[in-house]
């Protein structure tokens, strides 16, 4: 009795693997392999804060600053260097206070010499309904230097004297960047 059982199992087993090994390659044309294209894009993450107002200190000509110096270390990669061709920089603001700010973003070389700048500004929000800010800069082709010249992102945010009401800023940034094999 135990082997017609065994005999099922072993043809519908075969048939199963026939009928798979036939059926998944039939209508793939292995000659056209050098058409496949992968997107030569990378996404990154750059910068992100959270402020209150007890982060503003430093006041000059009656204006309150925060500022931060964040290192972008995979610039410095060779292959990045060779085949960087353009970059989209994206930076998304969130103000709940009810003051206006200014923010000047600096791509900056190992020396800190100025190699591309970024002025957004940040209008007034409140709690309940925050100011949003979405802004892209496009680094074209022609532009691209100034990110391969780059190892540094300076963030500074300012705006004037006075006491805060409660509320926060917030930033998200994200890099797009583009290559050429």
């Amino acid at each position: 009795m135990k082997k017609p059982l065994v005999k099922i199992k072993f043809f519908s087993a075969f048939f199963l693997f026939i009928l798979l090994l036939f059926s998944c390659v039939k209508d793939v044309d292995l000659g056209q392999y050098e058409e496949i294209v992968l997107p030569p894009q990378a996404s990154l993450d750059l910068i992100f804060f959270n402020l209150t107002s007890e982060d503003f200190t430093g006041e000059q000509n009656n204006r309150l600053r925060a500022a931060d110096v964040t290192r972008l270390d995979f610039l410095d990669d060779d292959y990045i260097q060779n085949n960087l061709k353009s970059a989209n920089l994206n930076f998304r603001f969130t103000n709940s206070f009810q003051r206006e700010f200014v923010a000047v973003i600096k791509l900056l070389s190992e020396g800190n010499g100025v190699q591309h700048e970024i002025l957004i500004p940040i209008p007034a929000g409140t709690t309940d309904s925050p100011a949003k800010v979405n802004y892209t800069d496009i680094i074209n082709e022609d532009q691209i230097n100034k990110i391969r010249r780059s190892i540094k992102m300076s963030v500074e945010i300012t705006t004037h004297s006075g006491p805060f009401v409660d509320g926060e800023l917030q930033l998200q940034s994200r890099g797009f960047f583009y290559f050429e094999f």
